[in-house]
């Protein structure tokens, strides 16, 4: 460090002030000019002190307004850090932050689709109620009543095959309730989770479109790649990504699904390429289960024994018990009803399945462009990660909002009752 001098001489005084500041110290004199009795102060700082600064040398190293100026983190650009800190922002699971109507649930295990227009709250319909209904009422009198009657006169087999029956109809529900029908995740998704390439090896072309297709997905449907439009595969507006034949855009879910055949408020969830066999299975099982149910139970509802309970029981409570069997008696009309349409439905997916079409397919007279069965093809690895963590940012599309949610039975008929808006 070069040696500083500084020097002051008062005209109208008689002093000298001068001041050094050496590698190794500082020094400051006084003298008196003209034989002052001013004493001469040389103080020196240690040899292995910081330099000092000029008038604040003795301040308390505490003043922070007193210390020399430093740059922050050792020297380093303070704007460089801030890549840094947007590096650091906190992630979340992608299904917490799923940009779709759908919703997952068990941690992201179990997911269902939208909420249709009889929903009472979200992902919880009407239909998918009366289902329900119509499965466990009648099977919870049969298992009350019938099982434990032919138990005990020594028909083991017609209980434990309607019992087999029950649980293999909950479980192809539930399946197609709450699994994925093969959803196309879409561009932002995509791009968030760093998934092109894998896609890309899973459906063997890149739905991207990375070489024509801006990455913000914007005008691709004038860029598609000819040898993919020839082929069947489309643009989807919504979702930007290109999609394979036989698969479409669900407004309830709001998301591309893969052999999409419709969406279905009974299941409330789309029935596609990875559930379409659990929602075969469904109506098949449920068919047999109405087969094995309502006859016995009907049969036994009129044995003497069970007159005679009844008229114990009415006895017992002075007729409280006739509104009771009044409303069994409408179930039984409404679940005879339910079991009709079970079986046209079950006929209409053996065509469909027998014909290799879908439903969207054979109303809208569509061919199939890939010859691929419907039942019998294979469902496919799932397309995303739910558990895969991601910026909450980085899945919202910034020149787009969210779509609007479908409009709910039950929340139209509140408003429309108590003047909400």
């Amino acid at each position: 460090m070069a040696v500083q001098h500084f020097s002051a001489d008062v005209a109208d005084g008689d002093q000298d002030f001068s001041f050094s500041d050496e590698p190794r110290g500082s020094r400051f004199q006084s003298s008196p000019r003209q034989g002052g009795n001013m004493p001469v102060m040389t103080p020196s700082a240690p040899s292995n002190a910081a330099p000092s600064v000029l008038g604040k040398g003795d301040r308390d190293p505490r003043d922070l307004e007193m210390q020399p100026l430093t740059s922050k983190d050792n020297g380093e650009d303070s704007s460089s850090t801030q890549p840094s800190r947007q590096a650091e922002r906190p992630k979340k699971r992608l299904y917490n932050v799923w940009p779709s109507r759908n919703k997952f649930f068990c941690k992201g295990t179990m997911m269902t689709g939208g909420e249709t227009e009889m929903g009472i709250t979200p992902n919880c319909s009407v239909p998918n109620l009366c289902v329900w209904t119509c499965i466990l009422a009648p099977c919870s009198l049969y298992f009350i009543w019938v099982f434990p009657h032919l138990w005990r006169e020594g028909c083991y087999a017609l209980p434990l095959a309607t019992l087999a029956v029950f649980l293999m109809a909950t479980g192809f529900l539930l399946a197609t309730c709450c699994s994925d029908p093969g959803i196309i995740p879409r561009r932002e998704v995509v791009i968030a989770t760093k998934t092109a390439q894998q896609l890309q090896e899973r459906l063997g072309y890149d739905l991207l479109a990375s070489d024509s297709v801006p990455l913000d997905g914007r005008g691709g449907g004038r860029n598609l790649p000819v040898e993919l439009t020839s082929r069947g595969y489309r643009w989807c507006r919504t979702c930007r990504i290109i999609r394979p034949p036989r698969s479409s855009h669900c407004p309830d879910c709001d998301n591309c699904v893969l052999r999409y055949d419709h969406h279905c408020p009974f299941v409330n969830n789309c029935v596609g390429q990875r559930n379409y066999h659990f929602f075969f299975g469904f109506v098949t099982s449920v068919l047999c289960l109405a087969m094995m149910v309502l006859p016995v139970l009907f049969w036994f509802l009129n044995s003497e024994n069970f007159e005679l309970a009844v008229d114990g029981m009415i006895h017992v409570s002075s007729g409280a018990l006739q509104p009771v069997f009044y409303a069994l008696i409408a179930l039984g009309a409404l679940v005879g009803i339910a079991t009709l349409l079970s079986f046209v439905l079950w006929v209409y997916h053996v065509f469909l399945i027998a014909t290799k079409r879908t439903t969207k397919e054979f109303r809208r007279n569509l061919s199939n462009i890939a010859e691929e069965p419907t039942l019998c093809a294979s469902r496919g690895p799932r397309l995303f990660d739910p558990w895969a963590l991601v910026d909450p940012r980085d899945v919202i599309r910034v020149d787009e909002e969210p779509p609007p949610m479908p409009s709910n039975f039950c929340t139209d008929l509140w408003s429309s009752c108590f003047g909400e808006d």
